[in-house]
Formats: C-alpha cells, sequence, structure tokens
C-alpha cells in the first residue's frame, strides 16, 4: 500500500483505538443503554460503524476478484465524494440503509472492540494485496453515493467515524448525567 493510503489507515486505527481507550472505563449496561426510546445506543453506533465497514469489505472482497473492467475514479467519483463529504459537513441527518443499521442486541464493549479489529485488520491485508493500479479505480461503493476509489473510502470512513464520535460522545454525556 503507498504511504498516503497508508496514512489514511493509520489516522483511522487511532481513532477507532482512542474510542475504545474512553469506552472500556464504562460498563457494558451503560454503552448498551440508549438516551431516549427512539436514539441509538452508543453499542448501537459502534454496530453501526462495524457493520459500514464490514459491507464495504465484502464488497472490496467481490470486486477486487477481477478489476480488469473497472474504470479509474475521475471526475464523476470526486464529485461524489465531494457530495458525501458536504452532508456530512453540514450536518444532514439521512436514514442509514437497512444493511447497515444497528441490532438491538445486546454487546459488550470487548465484542464490539474485536470485531471492529478484525474488520480492520481484514481491509488492510486486502489493501496491501492490492496492485497500486487498482488504488486508483472505483473498486468502492457507498450505499447512496456510488462507487469512488480506496483513498476516498478512507477518507469517508475517517468523516463517517468523526460525525458518530461526537454522537457517541453525546450519548455519553447524556447517560452519566
Amino acid at each position: 500500500m503507498n504511504a498516503h493510503l497508508q496514512q489514511q489507515f493509520d489516522q483511522l486505527e487511532k481513532g477507532r483505538k482512542d474510542l475504545f481507550d474512553d469506552l472500556r472505563s464504562y460498563d457494558d449496561e451503560l454503552i448498551n443503554e440508549k438516551p431516549l426510546p427512539k436514539a441509538w445506543s452508543i453499542a448501537q453506533v459502534v454496530e453501526h460503524l462495524v457493520k459500514a465497514e464490514e459491507a464495504s469489505l465484502a464488497y472490496l472482497q467481490k470486486k477486487t476478484q477481477n478489476t480488469n473492467k473497472v474504470p479509474v475514479a475521475g471526475l464523476g467519483s470526486q464529485w461524489r465524494f465531494f457530495l458525501t463529504k458536504t452532508v456530512f459537513v453540514l450536518n444532514i441527518k439521512y436514514k442509514a440503509p437497512e444493511m447497515i443499521e444497528p441490532s438491538t442486541e445486546f454487546f459488550s464493549i470487548a465484542q464490539l472492540e474485536k470485531r471492529w479489529e478484525k474488520v480492520r485488520m481484514d481491509t488492510l491485508n486486502l489493501l496491501n494485496r492490492l496492485p497500486e493500479a487498482d488504488l486508483k479505480k472505483e473498486i468502492w461503493k457507498h450505499a447512496i453515493a456510488g462507487k469512488m476509489n480506496i483513498s476516498q473510502m478512507l477518507a469517508f470512513f475517517e468523516i463517517h467515524f468523526s460525525r458518530h464520535r461526537k454522537q457517541v460522545y453525546r450519548t455519553l454525556a447524556e447517560l452519566v448525567l
């Protein structure tokens, strides 16, 4: 993997590890408690992030089996990424696609951390195996915005994580007051 992508991935990992460093000081019951009946618990927010990356990994695993006909990302994917980023920057809320909606299942922090670490390591292994030419191709697909390249995927993961990290800390503040 090239240095830029490695830096993006490392930044993502630092954020994930920092979040779990904070969350480990709370009990699993609190992490699974909803501040309001229709709100997500912290566990649900984290599970949503994990599910999004699991879905992305599954798509990448399928898409990278044969990249011969996959086009290089161009202005279209730049535009789609810009629109996606704008939605997040403007804090426009939209319903998560059903496939990445969190469950109502009870999760321990340890379970969520282990699950997220696995998807991250599997993603890293896949990225490390990709030929340099494939890194610029539209081999990732955002559920709403469409196809983008690997750098745009990692940038989306960062934006997505940042938005939901704020949600985690807001929820935590509501629960411990």
